[in-house]
């Protein structure tokens, strides 16, 4: 019976990387695959109720405890930053990390790694000479990533350099030095979990790269209709608004209170998703055509709204394009703003930025030297912009008519099981 380990990247505050391994797991699960787990974090017990063994990595360093309120939007361009953001800040910590990641392999005795966005998934796999699989959006493929692929990158934003930190450990292996932090999602098999018009490939990729549309997850508490979702009117438009799980300053106070004032007062419905990051009693009460809960089953109510409000997070990205429903995206960092600009590109969508505020340098030093991301500190959105987005959105049929397209787009691909099918034919 073969045997999958995954490698998602965990420390950030979303989901994505997670729910697409964990999508591609239950497909290998239902094929007789052992499939089991390495990550740590708020994500892990969720990969454990699925039933998956999970082995929590002893890193030598504690990942960064984000204290107080982050920027609205946050600026970066290349995966050099998240390198930084997960603390991988000298070469003795990936070498430890790369220790431990074969101290596991050697116990669990796996037939394939798969990765997603995880950098040492394949230093780990040339070194236990295992075929390593990479799930791997078009804006970071080693072949040529371009993440703010929609502008230049702005003046004073300067790029963390990792070669100071990986190379002696690559080095020290025997194995090929990298250019740029992207070169570390090289493997034998990149698989991009969206079609190509959202996620178009460059020239330079080659054969080992497909496209298997959307890796998501698709379970009966997820499409289950809450009772309250019955009572919604059929004959008025549903608004549904959520930020996710890693959103900031986006879901602020002062954000709750433009959407509330943005709803107020229309024929729509509106049903806000606070998040865990507030309690809808902590907000004080909406408007009488609003609904705020801390937690809905996101398929469910995405499939019934007219209008989706979102931070531009992957999953919920695929849930919408799979309903066909139009968007409104509010990023609040660069990366899911280059979503919802491949979403406006093709007429599905339109970005509202949460920000106007001019950006701000934030220097800052490792083992590679200086970086400098920039910000926009405070969430300025208004209820007018936002309500002059929705009522676009609701009103020019051309959103709604592109969105189902790219659904139509979507069914092409096999998703997890087009994905698992890839997977077997690498091993034997």
């Amino acid at each position: 019976m073969p045997t999958a380990l995954f490698f998602p990247r965990y420390l950030g505050g979303g989901f994505g990387h997670v729910s697409r391994c964990l999508a591609l797991a239950e497909e290998l699960k239902k094929r007789n695959w052992h499939t089991s787990f390495s990550l740590a974090g708020a994500h892990a017990q969720k990969v454990l109720q699925a039933g998956h063994p999970v082995y929590q990595p002893r890193h030598p360093f504690r990942p960064k405890v984000e204290e107080g309120d982050s920027p609205a939007f946050t600026v970066f361009s290349d995966m050099g930053f998240q390198l930084v953001h997960d603390r991988f800040h000298s070469p003795r910590i990936v070498k430890a990390s790369v220790r431990e990641m074969r101290r596991l392999i050697k116990c669990v005795r796996p037939d394939v790694l798969i990765g997603d966005a995880w950098p040492l998934t394949n230093i780990a796999g040339q070194l236990a000479s295992l075929p390593v699989v990479q799930i791997v959006r078009s804006a970071i493929h080693p072949a040529a990533p371009k993440l703010m692929w929609w502008q230049d990158s702005p003046a004073g934003l300067v790029s963390p350099d990792p070669r100071p930190i990986f190379n002696p450990v690559l080095r020290r292996h025997g194995l090929p030095e990298i250019q740029r932090a992207e070169d570390l999602l090289n493997g034998d098999l990149l698989l991009v979990p969206s079609v190509p018009e959202l996620d178009p490939l460059p020239e330079e990729v080659n054969g080992n790269t497909h496209f298997v549309g959307a890796l998501t997850l698709n379970n009966a508490e997820s499409t289950k209709r809450p009772l309250w979702l019955y009572t919604l009117d059929p004959n008025r438009p549903v608004v549904y608004v959520t930020i996710g799980g890693g959103a900031s300053l986006v879901g602020s106070r002062r954000f709750f209170a433009a959407v509330d004032e943005a709803l107020d007062g229309t024929g729509w419905q509106g049903v806000i998703s606070t998040s865990a990051r507030f309690s809808p009693s902590e907000l004080g009460p909406p408007p009488p055509n609003v609904r705020l809960e801390a937690w809905v089953p996101g398929p469910a109510v995405i499939a019934c709204a007219d209008v989706l409000v979102f931070h531009g997070g992957y999953g919920t990205m695929m849930e919408t394009l799979r309903c066909g429903t139009p968007s409104i995206v509010l990023p609040f960092h660069t990366e899911q703003e280059a979503n919802g600009r491949r979403l406006e590109a093709s007429g599905a969508a339109q970005v509202l930025l949460p920000s106007q505020e001019p950006l701000q340098p934030v220097p800052g030093r490792w083992k590679g030297g200086r970086f400098v991301i920039l910000v926009r500190q405070c969430c300025d959105l208004t209820a007018a912009a936002l309500r002059k987005a929705i009522s676009e959105g609701l009103e020019n049929e051309s959103y709604r008519q592109n969105a189902h397209r790219l659904s139509q787009e979507l069914t092409r691909y096999g998703g997890p099981s087009q994905a698992a099918d890839l997977i077997e034919s690498l091993v034997p």
